[in-house]
């Protein structure tokens, strides 16, 4: 049976102390186990009471720690013998060295979805694009609503997009003026804003390919319904034009003079019609960049708008501007105030044609954008060249022109209707 006893070292360390642990003695053969503490003489280490003298300034918590040890080692001593293990003095040794405690590795943070959708809005409110800002903003609060704020990337999974999608169809426009479901463009919308966050955290390399939740089969495919487009037509637009404003109506004759003109200069959207400058007009023509996709160009100035302009031309707008909607503006540099500031006429004049169209008895939808359907309409009416109307929509694609035309085309649907059922 092995033994085991308290010694000091007979060598000096090379601190100039004598080390003191334990000897295991199995069989005549020796081992020690010294974990680093050592005395400054070996007079300090009482060996027939089997402790460190009180000279020493730590001699009780040394004695308890070597004492401690060495019951522990007596300790593995009788369990190697009650076991009847064949052994060395070691491997007692080794049975009773305490092993490194390996430190855990804390297991890497999942990246939170509202981190990368927080990055998004900051960015694009630094780039001005406040639209973009604001309707994203009002989405993923919503998102926020049914998923908290502390969803991961890996929790949104097809099942869950489901249920939000479920959530979504459950939902509520939030206008004051009325409560509406939201309409399927609508919910698409939000889906759309979470594959965005999950398109910028794949580039990121936050997550991978194998828990995007979009595309394929059995995935969360992404369509955009059709809807219907329709314009004003000739008739209507010419009632609208002759209208005569009373002076408590000054606000809808504005309104009603910005619409004309995004109608007459084939579509123009109304982002443009609002950053409409004197400088632009030269020898007769109109020369602007679309805002959309930095096309350049320019159109004849129909007698109609020239009409229109009349009314503006002695007045004094700021930034040399032919509209007096931004005439509050500070500094048309500033993107995103601009923005800002074009997003709330834009509500603004959608309500006043709404009222106009009351006053004219027409059950259509006339906002900003209609302006660009009636000509379009128009355009198909009179069957203009698709490579024409491209050059006028400053379209990069003539596919992209032939699609936006379908949309009113319905003279040969028309006609093989009534070539069918004409008997």
């Amino acid at each position: 049976m092995a033994t085991a006893k308290i010694v000091t070292w007979s060598r000096k360390d090379k601190h100039g102390n004598f080390p003191i642990g334990i000897k295991v003695s199995q069989n005549g053969n020796p081992s020690y186990l010294f974990e680093g503490n050592a005395l400054a003489s070996r007079d300090l280490w009482d060996a027939k009471k089997q402790q460190v003298k009180k000279s020493h300034p730590h001699h009780m918590r040394l004695t308890n720690f070597l004492t401690k040890r060495l019951s522990e080692i007596n300790g593995k001593i009788l369990e190697f013998e009650t076991d009847k293990k064949s052994y060395n003095a070691e491997d007692i040794i080794g049975a009773i060295m305490h092993k490194p405690v390996k430190e855990s590795v804390p297991a890497p943070k999942l990246p939170l979805f509202k981190d990368v959708a927080d990055n998004y809005l900051s960015e694009q409110k630094c780039l001005g694009n406040y639209d973009v800002f604001k309707s994203d903003r009002s989405r993923l609060k919503r998102f926020y609503e049914f998923a908290g704020n502390e969803v991961t990337f890996p929790e949104i999974t097809v099942e869950f997009l489901r249920r939000y999608t479920l959530f979504l169809r459950m939902s509520f426009n939030r206008s004051k003026k009325e409560q509406k479901p939201l309409s399927d463009r609508t919910v698409t919308n939000h889906l759309l804003v979470i594959r965005t966050m999950y398109n910028r955290a794949k580039t990121a390399g936050l997550v991978g390919n194998d828990t995007y939740p979009f595309g394929g089969k059995d995935k969360i495919v992404i369509k955009f319904g059709k809807t219907e487009k329709i314009g004003l037509n000739a008739d209507e637009i010419n009632l609208l034009r002759q209208y005569q404003f009373t002076e408590q109506q000054r606000h809808l004759h504005h309104s009603r003079n910005l619409w004309l003109t995004c109608f007459y200069f084939a579509g123009m959207r109304i982002t443009d019609a609002l950053l409409l400058k004197w400088s632009d007009f030269q020898n007769g023509r109109f020369y602007y960049t679309m805002s959309k996709n930095g096309e350049p160009g320019s159109l004849p100035v129909p007698t109609a708008v020239a009409e229109i302009l009349g009314h503006y031309l002695n007045a004094e707008q700021a930034h040399d501007l032919v509209f007096p909607y931004l005439k509050k503006l500070g500094n048309p540099d500033e993107r995103f105030e601009l923005r800002r500031r074009i997003n709330s006429v834009t509500r603004m004049v959608g309500e006043h044609m709404g009222e106009i169209m009351a006053l004219l008895a027409i059950k259509k939808n006339a906002s900003p954008h209609k302006a660009r359907h009636a000509f379009a309409q128009r355009a198909e009416e009179k069957e203009i060249h698709p490579k024409v109307l491209q050059k006028m929509y400053r379209h990069e694609s003539i596919t992209t022109t032939m699609q936006y035309q379908s949309n009113f085309s319905h003279k040969k649907a028309d006609e093989a209707l009534e070539a069918v059922i004409d008997f």
